[in-house]
């Protein structure tokens, strides 16, 4: 028997009218970046537990050994010292409302109000780690250059200057690379490249987990651009070359179990406004940071392509 070409399609000749439309039970977030600046460099958040708006660190400089002869006085060292200053006067905020008509609709499964304040978190601890990113400018060693490929000679170059001024490069420190310049310049150079995608260390399996002669390398989409986006500041430094800290701003509301918030000093607070019918989140943070020691860091400069 042949299927009838006269099927029922529904009063006024659609059934798909009858069919409910459903919103998901899930929300696109966007995409965070890795954060991991904040966790290298040093944190002086503890030493303002007490209250204080800046920290000071005297800078001790290496004093000379004098040659002594019989019956002579000893030569005095006169050094003369300078401190640094981590002042902590950076307060930014991220605030959003949801008023009660909205959040009636929202479906249950959404946690629409969790969700925001987990991203405003987020916001402003990426705020933090875009200033530690944009000190790297400030190194006084530099090499390479912002329209050329990074390049071996440069790395080790950058890995000389700093033991050059005595810092140990066998542990506390690291290179920090933008993604382009770890997939695209360094894979391309086969000394790495062999290294890193070793069998042991396969890379269609896994992120490798690089290291550029014994160094760590950090790979985030923090390091900041040149001059408008033609290259990068990417840096080789020891977690002391950069101080920050973060100031207690008070327990906040209902929000403040964001996990952000023990993490990298993020207050996030909610309190209903009866006046507008809505509920209002502010995720905030105090904080500071300062390049605590020039000569224990280096700016490689790159493309922020591939030339």
């Amino acid at each position: 028997m042949a299927f009838p070409t006269d099927t029922f399609t529904g009063i006024g000749g659609d059934l798909a009218v009858m069919i409910p439309q459903k919103w998901g039970n899930r929300v696109n977030d966007f995409f965070k970046l890795k954060l991991m600046l904040a966790d290298f460099f040093t944190n002086r958040s503890e030493e303002l537990a007490d209250g204080g708006s800046a920290l000071y660190t005297p800078n001790m400089t290496e004093m000379s050994a004098n040659s002594k002869s019989v019956a002579t006085a000893v030569t005095l060292n006169s050094p003369t010292e300078t401190k640094i200053t981590l002042t902590v006067d950076q307060w930014y905020e991220v605030s959003f409302a949801i008023e009660d008509n909205l959040a009636a609709q929202f479906q249950r499964s959404y946690y629409i109000q969790e969700k925001y304040a987990m991203n405003a978190g987020y916001t402003m601890a990426k705020k933090l780690e875009v200033a530690i990113a944009s000190l790297f400018s400030g190194f006084s060693t530099t090499v390479g250059a912002s329209t050329t490929n990074l390049a071996d000679s440069e790395i080790r170059a950058a890995i000389a200057a700093l033991e050059a001024v005595g810092v140990d490069t066998s542990s506390d420190v690291a290179f920090f690379v933008s993604p382009n310049v770890f997939w695209r310049q360094i894979q391309n150079l086969d000394k790495f490249s062999l290294a890193i995608n070793s069998p042991v260390n396969d890379p269609t399996a896994k992120t490798p987990k690089a290291t550029l002669y014994g160094i760590p390398v950090y790979v985030s989409n923090n390091i900041q651009y040149v001059s408008g986006t033609t290259g990068r500041y990417n840096a080789l430094a020891h977690k002391d070359a950069i101080h920050y800290a973060t100031s207690p701003l008070g327990q906040g509301g209902s929000l403040a179990k964001n996990s952000m918030v023990g993490q990298y000093g993020v207050r996030v607070q909610s309190n209903y406004i009866p006046e507008y019918l809505s509920t209002l989140t502010t995720a905030d943070l105090l904080y500071g940071v300062v390049e605590n020691r020039d000569n224990a860091g280096v700016a490689i400069l790159t493309t922020a392509t591939v030339a």
